[in-house]
């Protein structure tokens, strides 16, 4: 008998110790994970006054299902989580805790699905969400579904690389997948098609195509404008609110090349010391294609391949000029 108590109270003992070293084994796991989710949030919160201080899982040793607890302050205060955060914010926090265990190590798979993340985020968050991806992506492949096209507009924006396919469902389910090019491209795209299809009306060629050329040359001036106020460090809202401002095309140039809409002005000098005259005869031409008399385009072909060169390289800005 004494004996027995002897294993017994060996038995107890050992049995303290494994409780007590899983519990540590577990809280070194839980601490990796809340660094992570601090980490992921940062990206996540942009110009948000909330901070994420700790995570933690609350409850017996015992119990099958523990409580998340996690710690925040509003502007330096202690605040309750989810009494003070918008619809947002909250799912930028969701997404803060779910990423890191979803992309751990121990993940038998090497992919993330998640669906529709930008919901209700304003956009600083889609443009930090596009960061967090990017960061993740590096050793994950990461596959979005949403509705939103803002996602895909802060990936290049950002200059971050993203392959976009659109889903439709037609007549008896039949599902169709296909490649979504860039504005820049499709505009390209349509004008190349108009070029090589022959037997047109004339005004296709005065009015139609110059049109989409130029829709080419705006979106890359707004690509330009984006990717310049990100590499100044520029603020999401002062950006867009400025791009809503400008209403006509000299307009979207001058806030690509100068960071101000009120230089319009200035952008067909500006336009020639960067890319040349041929650059300003371009967008000269694709101007008057929405006038009554339109403009007269002797090789189409050329005139598109151009185009395309120029908006190119107005996609690539001077964070100098």
């Amino acid at each position: 008998m004494a004996a027995d108590r002897s294993r017994l109270r060996d038995i107890q003992r050992a049995s303290t110790w494994i409780r007590a070293l899983a519990a540590e084994l577990r809280e070194q796991r839980m601490e990796g994970f809340a660094n992570q989710s601090q980490r992921i949030w940062e990206w996540l919160r942009q110009e948000s006054n909330i901070d994420l201080k700790a995570v933690n899982l609350k409850g017996s040793e015992k119990a099958t299902v523990r409580k998340l607890v996690m710690e925040v302050t509003v502007d330096g205060r202690d605040a309750s989580a989810l009494s003070v955060m918008s619809q947002g914010e909250q799912h930028s926090l969701a997404l803060s805790l779910l990423l890191p265990r979803a992309a751990s190590t121990d993940s038998p798979f090497g992919f993330l699905v998640i669906d529709d993340p930008v919901q209700s985020m304003d956009p600083t968050k889609v443009h930090g969400l596009a960061q967090v991806l990017h960061e993740i992506g590096r050793h994950r492949q990461i596959v979005v579904f949403t509705h939103d096209p803002r996602l895909q507009k802060a990936f290049t924006d950002q200059e971050m690389p993203v392959t976009v396919f659109q889903v439709t469902r037609g007549g008896r389910s039949r599902v169709k997948v296909a490649c979504v090019e860039d504005p820049i491209a499709q505009a390209i795209g349509d004008a190349r098609a108009i070029a090589a299809t022959p037997g047109l009306p004339s005004e296709t060629y005065s009015h139609v195509l110059p049109g989409l050329c130029r829709i080419a040359l705006e979106n890359a001036f707004l690509e330009a404008a984006w990717i310049r106020h990100h590499r100044t460090g520029g603020s999401e809202h002062d950006l867009q609110a400025a791009i809503d401002s400008a209403e006509r095309f000299q307009e979207v140039a001058a806030f690509a090349l100068f960071g101000d809409v009120r230089r319009g002005n200035d952008v067909k000098e500006e336009v020639r010391r960067r890319y040349g005259s041929l650059a300003c005869s371009l967008i000269q031409r694709c101007q008057k294609g929405a006038h009554p008399d339109g403009t007269s385009i002797p090789d189409p072909h050329r005139f598109v391949t151009d185009v395309e060169n120029l908006a190119q390289k107005i996609c690539k800005p001077e964070v100098t000029a």
